[in-house]
């Protein structure tokens, strides 16, 4: 997919937006342009407080309706991005606080919520990304994991808070790469990452070695 923001002659801004087959499968894009929802989204999202200015009551029913289905299928989107974020890319939960714009308590239980929703229907992520199975089982795996990984971010907390520099760490996300810790930095760590550099780091983002 592709898009291209240009200015036209007269000082217009112009958006130009390419896509084929494979990036829009079950013709999802498609489907929302033509049923009006694009406009509806173009409409009310640049003036928050005009609520896309209707003219009369149909006008406002489908600008609701319109922007009703962007918030249902991007919040869906969302929940499987965190599942992504924190199962397959290992974040910590100060990156996915920051992501959500909440606190790493409120990114954690939504986390949590969202991975055992999924696990009543027999999906959930890992290393490989989605997977699906048999719900009853999906559902005892994911509380286990759930539990376990409880256990070790508490170790890791643990580690990190008796860090001393010139001690080995690696990246939770990255594990391949390594570095050692130089001194702490506004309540967290600068640490001399291997082929790399000196870098302030979140200490939810280092794991001990």
């Amino acid at each position: 997919m592709e898009h291209q923001l240009s200015t036209t002659e007269d000082g217009q801004n112009e958006l130009t937006i390419r896509w084929n087959k494979e990036d829009d499968p079950t013709g999802v894009l498609e489907g929302w342009i033509a049923k009006g929802f694009l406009q509806s989204f173009l409409r009310t999202f640049p003036k928050p407080t005009e609520g896309g200015s209707p003219i009369h009551a149909d006008d406002a029913y489908h600008l609701a309706l319109g922007v009703n289905w962007l918030a249902e299928h991007s919040e869906r989107r969302l929940e499987l991005l965190l599942l992504l974020m924190r199962d397959k890319y290992q974040a910590s939960w100060g990156t996915l606080g920051a992501a959500l714009d909440v606190s790493r308590s409120t990114a954690k239980s939504r986390y949590q919520t969202i991975a055992r929703r999924y696990a009543e229907r027999g999906h959930y992520v890992d290393e490989s990304g989605l997977r699906s199975g048999p719900p009853a089982e999906v559902k005892k795996l994911v509380a286990a994991r759930l539990s376990s990984r409880d256990t070790q971010d508490k170790l890791i907390a643990n580690a990190v808070a008796n860090l001393q520099a010139g001690s080995r760490v690696t990246l939770r996300s990255d594990t391949s790469k390594q570095g050692t810790a130089v001194r702490r930095a506004l309540g967290e760590w600068v640490i001399d990452w291997d082929d790399d550099r000196e870098l302030l780091t979140m200490r939810e983002d280092i794991i001990p070695l």
